[in-house]
């Protein structure tokens, strides 16, 4: 079989292009790892870049940087954001030419976040299209936390300058979520992991075939395992969060608190992925009132593979604040060392975590429901650690590699047995 993906970023190709420290897009390092061991198996990735790049081979693979528009330069770039430039006619040639040069018996995109779903109109091989996150529903939940209203203040200097302001940023996904919609209607296999993407789907590409296929995980989480006897105090909590404004990072400093003023539980709060400096901190501070720097907080910006699994294993509780996600990942890795997990029940964490069973599900937005939630964990290690336990095993079932891509694989000889 001779696959073509089209991927938001450069797979394992990731490291050599952007630094050894570039961490995004792990799974599906892991899945094109696996995948390529298959000697039936021809893979080439295409992927946006930013300047000319010739396609190069590495890793088994073949690999296809296409030019982005909007300029080479970065001040070409800028001033395209500005501007408004937008040459997707180009880009979808581009697209086209790649599909030429490869051939391939089926291609697979991974998201809905970029334009590549639109080649299909000029297609004449299957198309499978993997939800990731879902635009029409992150733009309607995008200031669920924090108001446009206080974030359109918070942008510095830079981010103006760079058009890289909250509202340019939010203005992209929206146009987004209409050119997904449009790229799901014409779709006919989708790929997806939980019964919320898989329910969107009925709706957003209702003549489409589902597949339920789960993703694989960095190997680090694998081999290690939480063994902790008993939670320490102050009691250590973690998060991982990225600079989405709605990730709920106001949540949790709100959280932080109602514990502090309860005067209960003892917590220190840790946070990877966000730094102190980065902007949507001071904003969240600025709106709440709230000095972080006098929280038993530390923000401790973004973490390889190895620290992260490491942060995991010293931690006592995971905490996912998100006002939307799918199948967030950082959650994924939690269950699978072991930790005991509280989500926010959103999208499709009730399909991840089984409430009650393999960890707490709260209301997302809720900073009390978060607080008592933490509040009933850590003062019950055994009905924590046993939660842990479950999650550990049902992590270790969804995110086999063996079952993972034995689901790919299938699709795959469905998908061209099927005659679509």
């Amino acid at each position: 079989m001779k696959i073509l993906w089209f991927s938001n970023t450069p797979c394992s190709a990731s490291a050599q292009l952007l630094g050894k420290s570039y961490s995004k897009g792990g799974w599906l390092n892991a899945l094109q790892g696996e995948l390529v061991k298959n000697v039936d198996i021809s893979l080439s990735v295409a992927f946006y870049w930013p300047k000319p790049l010739a396609p190069f081979a590495a890793d088994g693979t073949r690999y296809y940087p296409v030019l982005r528009s909007g300029g080479r330069r970065p001040l070409q770039r800028i001033m395209g954001r500005f501007l408004g430039w937008n040459n997707q006619k180009a880009e979808l040639e581009r697209l086209m030419e790649v599909v030429r040069q490869v051939a391939p018996d089926l291609v697979h995109i991974h998201g809905t976040e970029e334009n590549y779903g639109l080649i299909q109109r000029q297609l004449e091989v299957p198309v499978v299209i993997s939800l990731q996150g879902i635009l029409s529903v992150i733009a309607l939940k995008y200031f669920s936390g924090i108001p446009f209203s206080v974030l359109r203040h918070s942008d510095v200097l830079r981010a103006r300058l760079k058009a890289a302001t909250i509202g340019r940023h939010y203005k992209g996904i929206a146009q987004g979520a209409l050119r997904e919609r449009q790229i799901l209607a014409m779709t006919r296999f989708v790929a997806g992991r939980t019964l919320w993407d898989q329910q969107v789907s009925r709706l957003l590409a209702p003549r489409s075939w589902y597949f339920e296929i789960q993703e694989l995980l960095r190997p680090s989480f694998f081999d290690q395992v939480w063994s902790k006897k008993t939670f320490g105090r102050p009691l250590r909590v973690v998060s991982t969060l990225g600079p989405g404004v709605y990730k709920g990072l106001e949540t949790l400093v709100q959280a932080l608190v109602v514990l502090k003023e309860a005067r209960g539980m003892e917590v220190e709060w840790r946070v990877a992925g966000l730094s102190a400096t980065h902007p949507l901190c001071r904003t969240v501070a600025r709106w709440l009132k709230v000095d972080l720097a006098e929280l038993p907080l530390s923000f401790l910006g973004s973490l390889d593979e190895k620290s992260l699994s490491a942060l995991l294993l010293d931690s006592d509780l995971y905490c996912q604040t998100s006002h939307i996600e799918n199948s967030p990942n950082s959650l994924c890795e939690a269950m699978l060392v072991g930790l005991p997990c509280i989500a926010s029940f959103v999208g499709g964490t009730s399909s991840i975590l089984e409430h009650e069973q393999e960890g707490w599900l709260v209301q997302d937005g809720d900073p009390y429901a978060l607080a008592a939630a933490v509040t009933a964990l850590g003062n019950d290690f055994e009905r924590a650690a046993g939660m842990g336990r479950a999650a550990r095993k049902r992590a270790l079932q969804r995110h086999d590699p063996l079952c993972v891509v034995g689901a790919v694989r299938k699709m795959y000889a469905d998908v061209l047995n099927s005659g679509a």
